[in-house]
């Protein structure tokens, strides 16, 4: 299939010569390949010496490689590496491919992104064409909205100078068939030039929020790139891609999903979500990945998913509320007194082993830590979504599990002998973790809880 601004999970090849930035001239025929699983690119012959002698996978990285493809785009390949050799032909593999520019990853030329994402016109499910009965010889009149307005409009967010969620109209027809679809994008202008790599984080994150939105795992479809070379230059647009490396996830209705557009909407919190979501996301980072490794992963074992959602907890409080006994300054000093303390003479592995646990001895303990995460929760909230009128019994569970599946060590926990219980406890924990998450983002807590509580899934 040849190259056309398709989505990333269509399949397309490209043919044309390909070249090293530092030798123009010494350009190789070949054929690039991309799936959803890869980005493969063919030479008909070596075109730098390092690749005549590689000797296996990866033993060769080339950061950026241009081409020419016979349509005439300009096409550059990033991250590539030796794969295997036949003959004269070499394949190499690559991480990502820009079709429309040649540009470097390291350059800040990115002026602006729009960017697609998989059942984001289902999030958002903005209607834009209305149905009425007609009149004469009408029998049904449609409507489509003229003035289309932005959806939500973020200013001010780190690296970003703009957000905006907009909707249109894809229009398809042949001679007995037009077609109306509405097509959602996000446009990210960026506050100074970009590079791939803020690109790629800014995707990333609003990806992120996205999967926690809809609660399901969320891919870019497409990234669309408005690059300024010089300040005063115009425009280049260009296509970026990167393999998503998983399957196209299956249409998801609206009310499906666990917080849509509308509900953010009709309570007017939209603005301060995203808004909140860009500014803590250096806060949160560490959380989200292990709560959204769950959403990406689901079938992974339940002990795993527990581990991770038991550190996204704890990590959560750390990185909010730090949660330490006393002053680190005052610490410090008690901290030497008993360093001080310990007998002379000891074995040295102890002694080491003793310091360790000081240095780390002012840090709430995991207890403490969720005792004060579950009482910043509504009683009757905590009790629905725990299935435990009583933290401490809650609590104790999660400890003695955490410390059992970490050092195989004690008593084994009852519950372990049930993967239907096991997964019902990590739905709770999700729920829990998910609210608190929202809450600290500035949604009202009776606002989340009603889809979290109504979406726990058990069995």
């Amino acid at each position: 299939m040849k190259y056309a601004g398709e989505e990333m999970f269509s399949d397309f090849t490209l043919n044309g010569h390909w070249w090293l930035p530092s030798n123009p001239n010494g350009a190789a025929y070949g054929t690039l390949s991309y799936s959803v699983d890869r980005i493969k690119l063919r030479l008909d012959r070596a075109f730098t010496p390092e690749l005549d002698t590689a000797y296996g996978v990866g033993s060769v990285k080339i950061p950026v490689i241009l081409g020419h493809a016979n349509d005439s785009s300009s096409v550059t390949v990033l991250r590539a590496f030796y794969w295997s050799s036949n003959g004269n032909e070499i394949d190499l593999l690559a991480n990502e491919i820009v079709v429309g520019a040649h540009l470097d990853s390291a350059h800040a030329v990115v002026r602006e992104a729009v960017v697609g994402f998989t059942n984001l016109e289902e999030w958002t499910a903005y209607q834009l064409v209305q149905q009425s009965a007609g009149d004469g010889d009408a029998a049904v009149r449609f409507f489509v909205t003229k003035d289309l307005k932005p959806n939500l409009q973020v200013s001010g967010l780190p690296s970003l100078k703009t957000l905006t969620l907009s909707t249109d109209l894809q229009v398809s027809h042949d001679l007995v068939e037009t077609k109306l679809t509405n097509q959602s994008r996000f446009t990210l202008e960026f506050s100074h030039p970009a590079t791939l790599q803020t690109v790629t984080d800014s995707v990333r994150s609003l990806g992120n929020l996205l999967a926690l939105l809809m609660d399901e795992p969320v891919q870019p479809t497409n990234i669309r790139l408005w690059i300024q070379f010089e300040p005063t230059g115009p425009d280049v647009s260009a296509n970026y891609a990167i393999p998503p490396r998983a399957t196209l996830p299956k249409k998801k209705p609206e009310f499906e999903m666990l917080l849509p557009f509308d509900d953010l909407q009709q309570t007017n919190t939209a603005e301060t979500l995203f808004n909140n979501w860009f500014q803590k996301e250096q806060i949160l980072r560490p959380v989200y990945d292990l709560l959204l490794g769950t959403i990406y992963s689901p079938g992974q074992y339940v002990q795993s998913t527990f581990l991770s959602l038991a550190q996204a907890l704890e990590s959560f409080h750390r990185r909010v509320y730090e949660g330490k006994f006393l002053p680190d300054e005052e610490y410090s000093s008690i901290k030497s007194a008993l360093i001080e303390a310990i007998p002379a003479g000891i074995d040295a592995k102890l002694t080491t082993k003793l310091k360790t646990m000081l240095q780390y001895g002012n840090e709430l303990s995991l207890k403490s830590r969720l005792e004060y995460l579950f009482q910043g929760i509504r009683q009757d909230h905590f009790d629905n979504l725990s299935g435990n009128n009583s933290p401490r019994e809650f609590i104790r569970l999660l400890l003695d599990l955490r410390n059992y599946l970490t050092h195989y060590a004690g008593k084994r926990p009852p519950i372990l002998e049930s993967t239907v219980e096991m997964y019902n406890l990590n739905r709770r924990l999700t729920a829990l973790s998910t609210l608190l998450i929202f809450k600290y983002l500035g949604l009202p807590e009776d606002f989340v809880y009603v889809p979290v509580v109504g979406r726990l899934r058990l069995f």
